[in-house]
């Protein structure tokens, strides 16, 4: 079997894992979790999800026109992950407390531009268990401690985004990762792209 692997520059490297280990060992904020169902009546379990190596990016909206740009922002991040990390890294839009019907929302999201992989309109996912209120408020959470990556009020800043986002994919869980003990890699060493010979 041929697996491409993407050798990331060891100064990013060393980078990434150093901020990771100040967010695992330092007094990080962890997530609270859910169990509900979005829009589409699909279930969601907020733990379940991140210990399946997702990354979820939650924006909350009222919906309102001040929140357009940065839920925009958060989408357009988000679905920056499709071709590099298919399927690992979920924007969910939800009602600021739940008080908003779905169709009035998705009408919103859709209005303005906004994709995403699940909206919600349930007071379960609770924005006050992210400090204070704002309007929109953008959450990144992942890793195998459920820890939050990101939490930013108002306008989001898209390169701290990635970088949190970066960071949570680094430390969660995939069914997917091969040890590296059992990677054999050509050309060895590689500079740039290998391929891993299993």
């Amino acid at each position: 079997t041929y697996i491409n692997l993407k050798i990331r520059p060891m100064k990013k490297l060393v980078l990434s894992s150093v901020f990771v280990f100040l967010v695992l060992f330092s007094s990080a904020q962890t997530a609270t979790n859910f169990n509900c169902n979005d829009c589409a009546a699909t279930n969601h379990d907020l733990f379940a999800e991140l210990a399946a190596g997702k990354v979820i990016v939650i924006t909350w909206v009222m919906p309102c026109g001040s929140c357009i740009n940065s839920a925009a922002t958060a989408s357009t991040t988000v679905q920056g992950y499709a071709s590099s990390d298919p399927g690992r890294v979920k924007f969910y839009l939800v009602d600021d407390y739940g008080n908003t019907t779905c169709a009035t929302l998705t009408s919103w999201a859709s209005t303005n531009g906004i994709t995403f992989d699940a909206a919600f309109s349930n007071s379960a996912i609770n924005m006050s268990n992210y400090g204070a209120a704002g309007m929109p408020k953008t959450v990144v959470i992942g890793g195998v401690g459920n820890n939050v990556f990101y939490n930013q009020n108002g306008t989001v800043s898209v390169s701290a985004m990635q970088a949190a986002i970066d960071n949570a994919l680094l430390t969660g869980v995939s069914e997917n990762t091969i040890p590296f003990s059992s990677v054999n890699l050509f050309p060895n060493p590689a500079n740039g792209t290998g391929t891993t010979l299993n």
